[in-house]
């Protein structure tokens, strides 16, 4: 049977679970799901599945119902269904984390958690892109924590550097160190959306601290505010976004003097008014 734990989308989920009971007895239909769930719309799973509904409780509790789910799976279902329907980062970061505490759902999600800290949080991508640097020192886990600025425990460096493993991003080396794979992540929509943002929102604030800590040789802020057409707007976005290409493959290719640290660029552009 389909089980609620492989899903990150409850309406894929609706949509197999569907099908299989279909496959299952052909007699099956929407009007007697209908029937098993206590619901007296027609079209109201269909609706549901085709995204022009949105599940409120009572809903979550009748399609429960209809599909026969334990306690258990109606509350996986449940949290699934407000996380995939969060209207805000924060929500949904906050569902995800829930989520990702069903032993069940990192049994049949491994990878899922895993991705989902690369992104949220900072120091994966810095331990990850430090594994680059140019050095005659062993790379170990006490030389990332050493070089990562600013510090992080060695109990989160070894948290990091295990799952960037089960990534296939990182490797134990010939010699004992560490190194860096060119491994590709594929990770879920839905995953993805909050572990991005939630890397942004880090990013920003790492910013702040190192305008405020770091030395001025070791950090760049400039800022310009300045009114726009909606035009402009969208054509100034395009143009950061290819500087920010252009600018990334110059300093990959730049290989006159050996790579010995790891820097973050932040290009923000955002509006200060609502348009008018």
């Amino acid at each position: 049977m389909i089980s609620v734990y492989d899903y990150i989308d409850y309406r894929r989920f609706l949509k197999d679970r569907f099908s299989e009971q279909k496959k299952k007895r052909p007699s099956f239909s929407y009007r007697v799901f209908n029937r098993q769930a206590g619901i007296k719309s027609s079209g109201f799973l269909k609706l549901v599945m085709d995204k022009k509904r949105n599940l409120a409780d009572d809903g979550i509790r009748k399609i429960s119902r209809g599909f026969k789910m334990s306690e258990n799976e109606e509350r996986y279902f449940e949290l699934l269904v407000k996380f995939n329907q969060a209207d805000s980062n924060e929500t949904k970061d906050r569902y995800f984390r829930e989520l990702s505490q069903n032993k069940k759902f990192l049994a049949a999600k491994p990878l899922a958690s895993s991705q989902y800290r690369l992104f949220s949080r900072w120091y994966y991508v810095a331990v990850l892109e430090a594994a680059r640097i140019e050095t005659n020192e062993e790379k170990n886990l006490a030389w990332f924590q050493r070089v990562v600025h600013p510090a992080v425990s060695i109990k989160h460096i070894k948290t990091a550097v295990r799952e960037l493993i089960q990534l296939g991003l990182l490797a134990k080396g010939k010699k004992g160190g560490f190194r860096r794979l060119e491994g590709m992540i594929a990770t879920e929509d839905e995953v993805r959306s909050i572990a991005v943002a939630n890397f942004h929102d880090q990013m920003c604030q790492m910013a702040m601290r190192s305008v405020m800590k770091d030395d001025a040789k070791d950090r760049e802020f400039s800022a310009l505010t300045i009114v726009s057409s909606g035009k402009s707007f969208q054509r100034a976005k395009k143009e950061i976004q290819k500087f920010r290409k252009k600018l990334h493959s110059i300093l990959e290719q730049e290989d006159e003097q050996p790579k010995t640290f790891v820097a973050h660029l932040n290009l923000q552009l955002f509006k200060l008014s609502k348009d008018g």
